[in-house]
């Protein structure tokens, strides 16, 4: 008989996709409405974030600790100019990474982080369509589901999201299997973007079934677009800083201008702009709610208008 061996990332994956399910579906339970299944949704997505959150946070604390010092990994390196001339992007070429640790570093714990987070994605798309075929079998009962009318009723912009992530995890995990991986470090610093999930998820739930808690409405809006921002647009910069270290750049702005080769130039600006869009637009809709629930607020405590 021959045995079946099953890679660790690929059983982590399998692991966090059966895990994250089962969780979910006993959560919702047999018959659930698309309220209750969009709820559990977000409290899995809520436990999964704190988890994937702490994790990261641990093993990136434990890495940088095991690095040399700075300035014994040597000061800014002469690039090697025959990778720009072979590249023809740049003729001055870019830094020497064979040294630095952000790039270099490999593990087995960021390798099993990651695997959690693609496997919890994979899950969640899954149960994003399922709440989304609730939803139009609510409005269209005698219409057999077909893909688009599901879609229709789903959030695609979440679902692309989902999805693209996992792609690209599922294609570092495929280098992984073949020993090219490198950056676990950089990829694991970009999952700190969950941390805003829990706050999203606390605004959500009071403003969908607490409203009237109005002063904890407007607190958990100015929670969000702070945590939103050191999450998903500082943080970005602070990446770029981390790997510029190691070469001595002083700036994130210089590490992009100078550092980095196009795709990664163009993948970076795509996320910090996409990131920054979003949130100014976030903020903007709280701005404008806002004189409104301060006059609902003032109401309630039989304040008087100036």
């Amino acid at each position: 008989m021959v045995a079946l061996t099953i890679p660790s990332n690929l059983a982590a994956i399998l692991a966090s996709f059966t895990v994250h399910g089962l969780i979910h579906r006993y959560a919702a339970g047999p018959n659930s409405s698309p309220a209750r299944l969009g709820a559990v949704t977000k409290a899995t997505s809520t436990l999964h974030s704190t988890l994937t959150t702490v994790l990261a946070i641990y093993f990136l604390r434990r890495c940088s600790a095991q690095w040399p010092r700075t300035d014994s990994v040597g000061p800014a390196d002469p690039a090697d100019p025959s990778l720009g001339k072979a590249s023809g992007l740049r003729p001055r070429g870019y830094p020497d990474d064979s040294k630095n640790p952000v790039l270099q570093t490999r593990s087995s714990m960021g390798n099993a982080i990651t695997a959690i987070e693609c496997g919890y994605l994979l899950q969640d798309t899954i149960s994003l369509l399922r709440e989304a075929r609730l939803r139009h079998r609510l409005v269209q009962p005698a219409f057999k589901p077909t893909l688009r009318s599901v879609l229709h009723h789903a959030d695609t912009t979440l679902l692309f999201h989902h999805t693209s992530i996992a792609m690209a995890l599922l294609v570092l995990h495929y280098y992984i299997l073949r020993d090219r991986d490198r950056g676990i470090y950089i990829i694991v610093q970009f999952l700190l973007m969950n941390s805003s999930t829990p706050i999203l998820n606390l605004r959500w739930w009071l403003r969908t079934y607490h409203p009237q808690y109005k002063m904890l409405c407007i607190g958990s809006d100015i929670a969000f677009i702070a945590a939103f921002y050191m999450a998903r647009v500082w943080l970005v910069g602070r990446i770029l800083r981390g790997y510029g270290t190691s070469h001595g750049y002083d700036s994130a702005w210089r590490v992009y201008l100078e550092g980095m080769r196009l795709p990664c130039q163009l993948g970076t600006g795509a996320l910090w702009i996409a990131n920054t869009t979003w949130w100014a637009l976030l903020v903007t809709s709280v701005v404008k709610r806002f004189p409104q629930e301060f006059a609902s607020v003032r109401k309630a405590m039989g304040i008087p208008k100036r």
